[in-house]
């Protein structure tokens, strides 16, 4: 299971025109961390309009429609329109506090808000000329009225590789991140590529490795870099000596199946990815 596995829940993410209610969950930022009530058995949890205090009727009519999960509507309201004092049970925490939270739809909510806050916040003025933008009333986008400028969500394509040789495979430890567990190797496409080339290219650029047979795995929104990332298996092609970028990677290794500890599935595809080569439900 990965982040936007919540099954018997859906989310709707098709645009529509609504009006928010006081029972209606409202996503608020503030430089990057999202709003979060404590509920009393102490899992963390999304407030509703209700209880944030504060004007509702002021708020209401600044809020944007997010998403539906399932059937109830949730809103996102701007760093710059809220300014209320807020409640004892509410602070704002970093999305990753949401891997705790007691539903599993609400880490992908918070997730998936904080993706369109960050577009909605970049896009308050006009690149081309300027001016404020305005929220379309058709589509989700950001409308110049001055230009005529349309700016729709920013979605980066990103690859991820596990590479197996054998009964090997390449794990890493990123440089400089504050996520310390293992990880595979992956990048942002760019412009004019395939993301079959991407994914050789930063296999090369990050260890000095060829690769080959590439075979998809599956795919993942992943909100906290704005991307949906594409993750591949492929074999190791050539020799498997490695060369490191230190910029990039703190540590690549290859640890047969017998020596990768089990992981912590549930949220990101790598977990997902380096457990089916663990488990051998992927074979090289």
């Amino acid at each position: 299971m990965m982040i936007q596995d919540i099954m018997p829940h859906k989310l709707h993410n098709a645009f529509q025109r609504k009006e928010a209610r006081r029972e209606n969950l409202c996503f608020t930022f503030k430089k990057g961390k999202l709003l979060t009530r404590k509920r009393e058995n102490g899992s963390i949890g999304l407030p509703a309009f209700e209880q944030l205090g504060g004007d509702f009727e002021v708020w209401s009519k600044k809020a944007v429609y997010a998403f539906s999960i399932d059937d109830e509507p949730m809103f996102l309201l701007l760093e710059k329109d809220f300014d209320g004092k807020l409640p004892e049970d509410l602070s704002y925490r970093e999305l990753h506090s949401l891997y705790q939270a007691e539903q599993r739809w609400e880490t992908l909510a918070g997730v998936t808000a904080g993706h369109l806050n960050r577009w909605y916040e970049e896009h308050l003025y006009c690149g081309c000329c300027g001016s404020g933008m305005e929220f379309s009333d058709k589509e989700r986008a950001m409308v110049c009225p001055a230009c005529g400028n349309v700016q729709y969500p920013r979605i980066s394509p990103v690859v991820m590789a596990a590479v197996t040789d054998e009964d090997r495979l390449l794990v890493t430890r990123y440089a400089g991140r504050p996520y310390k567990g293992l990880a595979l190797i992956a990048g942002f496409v760019e412009i004019g590529e395939s993301l079959e080339e991407a994914l050789r290219r930063e296999v090369m650029e990050e260890v000095g490795l060829q690769v080959k047979e590439l075979r998809y795995f599956a795919s993942q929104p992943w909100g906290f870099s704005d991307s949906v990332i594409s993750g591949f298996f492929a074999k190791l092609d050539g020799s498997g000596d490695i060369r490191l970028d230190r910029d990039e990677l703190s540590e690549a290794v290859w640890l047969s199946r017998d020596e990768i500890p089990a992981q912590n599935t549930g949220v990101s595809i790598t977990a997902e990815m380096i457990e089916a080569f663990r488990t051998g439900r992927i074979k090289d």
